[in-house]
């Protein structure tokens, strides 16, 4: 099973790879050993260097910051709950005053 780490950069491998951004550098594995630090001076930003094994992508170089951020926008969006259409018809809008009255009830005292 693969990490939350290794789902972003799943994630994020596919959004760039497939949306054909360009400002990536693609740079084979055993290449990349011997050039590391010179790699990781290169992903400033929104830049990174991707690393393939046999003409495949197998991980990414990223700024720390951006991962972060990559990280955040991925945690919004798990954080929106998919309803089944097929479910619908069984939900119903809530009220203010009920909205209101399970904050009161989940507020810590």
């Amino acid at each position: 099973m693969y990490s939350f780490h290794y789902k972003i950069l799943d994630i994020f491998l596919y959004v760039f790879h497939n949306c054909n951004y360009m400002n990536t550098n693609i740079v084979p594995i055993t290449k990349a050993r011997s050039n590391l630090s010179s790699l990781t001076q290169k992903v400033k930003g929104e830049k990174y260097v991707v690393l393939t094994k046999g003409g495949s992508p197998r991980a990414a170089l990223v700024d720390i910051k951006y991962l972060t951020k990559l990280e955040d926008e991925v945690k919004k969006i798990y954080g929106k709950t998919f309803i089944d259409p097929s479910l619908l018809p069984l939900t119903r809008q809530f009220s203010k005053k009920e909205i209101e009255k399970w904050r009161q009830e989940d507020k810590l005292t």
